[in-house]
């Protein structure tokens, strides 16, 4: 009995350290961070402000009133791969777009939002 608890210990320890998993992160594009979207004043920040806090836009939307959205995107990767020792390994891979999206009306910041896919 003694034997059979001592092999099923022994089968229980050795099973962690047949499984395997590792795992990376990293920025494909980062053009805005939170801090940079947080400086941001609705009413008080202008198209100036934006282009030279964060660039010029991934995109450009104009309305016939004159508004506009200028859109800012950040991409992001990661890498999971899971194994069990010498049976199987399994990869799985995660991309993200983070959309930053700010709306201007006569040149003045009135509005944003963020927007988030993950393929």
């Amino acid at each position: 009995m003694i034997k059979k608890a001592l092999l099923l210990v022994m089968a229980i320890g050795l099973t962690g350290c047949l499984v395997t998993v590792d795992s990376d992160s990293r920025a494909l594009q980062t053009v805005w961070d939170e801090g940079d979207v947080a400086r941001m004043q609705l009413g008080v920040s202008t198209q100036d402000w934006v282009n030279t806090s964060f660039g010029s836009p991934t995109s450009r939307l104009t309305y016939a009133d004159g508004s506009e959205i200028w859109k800012y995107r950040n991409r992001s990767e990661k890498d999971i791969e899971v194994g069990l020792f010498l049976i199987f390994s399994v990869d799985i891979e995660e991309e993200r777009t983070e959309t930053l999206s700010i709306e201007f009306s006569d040149g003045v910041v009135t509005n944003y939002w963020i927007e988030e896919d993950r393929f």
